[in-house]
Parts: C-alpha cells; sequence; structure tokens
C-alpha cells in the first residue's frame, strides 16, 4: 500500500489540464510505480524481510499482490482520472491497482470486516475494472454489497449511477453515529452469509492453510446464482450422507482452468482426505483443468472439515486416460448435476433432500 499526502493545486481545481495530469502524475502515477517495485521486489528470489530490532521475517509464498494507491486528499473526478491517465504494467502475480482515497477505504474496511471479503472485493474490482464506469469507489462498494461485483463476459462496460451508493452512506450514518437502520445494505451480501455455502466460508476463515484461503477466494468471486446453486447440493449431498451414512458428492467446474469436487461422509480424515484426493486427481485430469480443489464437510451439519488443493500443468497419462475414461464430464454451475453420487432412497411425501421445503414428489422426483 502506498499513500501520498499530494493535493490538487489551485489551478488543477480550475480545470487545467496540465496541472491536472501533473498533479495526477505526483499523486497515483507515482505511488503506483512506488507500489509496483516494492511487489516486484517481493516476487524476486529468496527475498529477506528484517523488523527494526533486527529479526528476519518469514515471508510465505506469494500468489498474488493487490496494490493500493490511498490519495488523503478527496479528488474530484478521480475514477474517471484513472481511466484517462494512469499507465499500469502487466504482471500475472501484481494485479492492477485500486485507487482510492483515505475515506472509501474506510467504507471499505468497515463493510468487508475479514481478510477474505476484503481481499475478495479487491481481486475483483482488479478483474472487472476496466468494465466498470463509476464517479467514486463507494459506488463500485455499494453494488458489490447488493449483488457482488461479478460481470458477466456478455457484458462489456457497465455505469453504475451515483443513486446505487445511497444504501451505503445510510449504513454507514448507521454504524457511525448509531442512527436506527440496518448496518448493512440489502442484498447479496447479507443473504450470502445465511446459505450454506456462506457458513462454510465463515469456517474457512478461520482456517489458516494456504489452500483454505485459495479456496475461500475462489468461492467468493462466484455470483449470487452460483452461489445457491452450491449451497443447493451442499445442502443436498449433506442430507443423503447424513440419511444412509454413505459417502455423496458433487463436481462443478467454476472458471476456465478449476473446478471443485464436495464431499461428504463420516470416514476418518486419513481415509476421507485419500479418498477426495483421489476423486480430485481424476476430475483435474478429465477437464484438463490446471487447479483444482477439494472440500469435506460434515454429513450432520455441512460444516467445515478440511480442503485440498491440486495446483500443477495438465500433462497426457496413458494411466489417467484409462482410470476416466468412463468418467462423466463435470458441468459448469449453471448446470450443476449430482455426478457420482449414491441416492438414497427418499419417500415421495418425506421432504426433498435438496432443502426446498417441499414434498419429494412435487419436487426433485419431476427431474
Amino acid at each position: 500500500m502506498q499513500a501520498k499526502s499530494k493535493r490538487l493545486t489551485h489551478e488543477a481545481r480550475k480545470g487545467d489540464e496540465t496541472k491536472i495530469k501533473d498533479d495526477f502524475k505526483k499523486a497515483v502515477q507515482q505511488s503506483y510505480q512506488q507500489a509496483y517495485s516494492c511487489a516486484s521486489a517481493l516476487l524476486g528470489l529468496n527475498p529477506k524481510l528484517v523488523n527494526r530490532s533486527g529479526d528476519e521475517v518469514v515471508v510465505p509464498q506469494i500468489v498474488e499482490i493487490y496494490p493500493i494507491c490511498i490519495v488523503a486528499d478527496h479528488y474530484p473526478s478521480l475514477n474517471f482520472q484513472i481511466r484517462q491517465f494512469l499507465t499500469s504494467l502487466s504482471h500475472k502475480s501484481i494485479l492492477d491497482p485500486l485507487v482510492t482515497d483515505v475515506f472509501a477505504l474506510d467504507s471499505m474496511t468497515e463493510m468487508l470486516d475479514t481478510p477474505l471479503e476484503f481481499l475478495s472485493y479487491l481481486r475483483l474490482r482488479a478483474k472487472f475494472g476496466q468494465k466498470l464506469i463509476v464517479s467514486h469507489e463507494l459506488i463500485a462498494l455499494s453494488y458489490h454489497l447488493k449483488q457482488t461485483l461479478w460481470v458477466s463476459d456478455q457484458h462489456d462496460l457497465i455505469l453504475l449511477e451515483d443513486d446505487i451508493g445511497a444504501d451505503l452512506e445510510v449504513s454507514m450514518t448507521v454504524r457511525r453515529e448509531g442512527m436506527p437502520g440496518k448496518r448493512t445494505p440489502d442484498g447479496f451480501f447479507v443473504r450470502h452469509r445465511v446459505t450454506a455455502l456462506g457458513r462454510l466460508l465463515h469456517q474457512i476463515e478461520s482456517a489458516t492453510s494456504p489452500t483454505a484461503v485459495n479456496l475461500g477466494l475462489l468461492l467468493l468471486t462466484l455470483n449470487e446464482e452460483a452461489t445457491l446453486v452450491i449451497s443447493q447440493a451442499i445442502e443436498k449431498i449433506s442430507f443423503l450422507a447424513a440419511s444412509d451414512w454413505k459417502s455423496h458428492d458433487f463436481t462443478v467446474g467454476i472458471a476456465s482452468g478449476a473446478g471443485l469436487t464436495v464431499h461428504s461422509n463420516y470416514d476418518s480424515v486419513r481415509s476421507a482426505t485419500a479418498q477426495l484426493r483421489a476423486h480430485c486427481e481424476k476430475r483435474k485430469y478429465s477437464q484438463r483443468a490446471s487447479n483444482w480443489f477439494g472440500l469435506a464437510i460434515n454429513p450432520a451439519d455441512a460444516s467445515f472439515r478440511f480442503s485440498i488443493e491440486l495446483d500443477y500443468p495438465w500433462r497426457q497419462d496413458q494411466r489417467m486416460d484409462e482410470l476416466t475414461r468412463d468418467l462423466p464430464k463435470a458441468q459448469p454451475v449453471a448446470m450443476l448435476a449430482m455426478l457420482g453420487a449414491t441416492k438414497a432412497k427418499v419417500g415421495r411425501n418425506e421432504q426433498c433432500p435438496c432443502g426446498s421445503g417441499r414434498k419429494y414428489k412435487k419436487c426433485c422426483l419431476l427431474i
């Protein structure tokens, strides 16, 4: 994170284009270049950090770096200047910078109060930033809270009006001034936390392994439709496993080159890990994916048990060709299918195991 105290000059405020560009360069462009230099150093060979006492600080393997450039003053039209003037560099591990003022950062950390939620927003903002036109960062944040900052490939450019941020302003007033009202704007962010996937993500937040963190970041990039579909599948396999004490699973393609396999069973951690890893290896190979996650959940309450990650380039292998010859193809999230699950017998008049609340005969029996 790089912060600059450079303020707009009087000439720039009056609209002098030359001064506007000069102020932007000093306040933002130079800040970004400093952040990029620091990020490049962290990604260099064997970086060494020491604290003020001279003790070395252990640096874990860095996968992604999110540069943030903060201005200490309110900058009119900052987001439009970014689109016009900012020269960003390309690097697979250094994402496009988030440029905003300190007041917006304050609101972001207030609303996105867990590390995964905050980092996920930075990742989505970097991924879809060029597709969004907003007058201020708070508009993008408010949109994210309402329906997640996820943009379909069908859209090349989206303009977000300023009135989208009204609910966020109200919620911040509730939090800071103690006024009556909702502390978080109504929308996907609130609804997501009470879904099966939302509850799992809350538990993943407490896990310290890099695998769990990577899985959490991936799941937080899903839109609301995908979140609901996966949540229903989680509830269904948990219900089935709790009913017949057998192992149930589903597999889904989440993004290009990535996927997820979820297991629900009462097996020991050692046995469940071996089964899940073998299943994920087959799925990853059959999908020719470079990255695949496995998630084990408890049948009793669909809670988090453990996760695994397979992250290596796909290479053709004759033995794997034989093992995956008859393996059904994983479906994308929009067409999620229960692949390889052993179905338990459910009575026609019993509650449907998908969690819809309807009778089985009027729900999944019709599919």
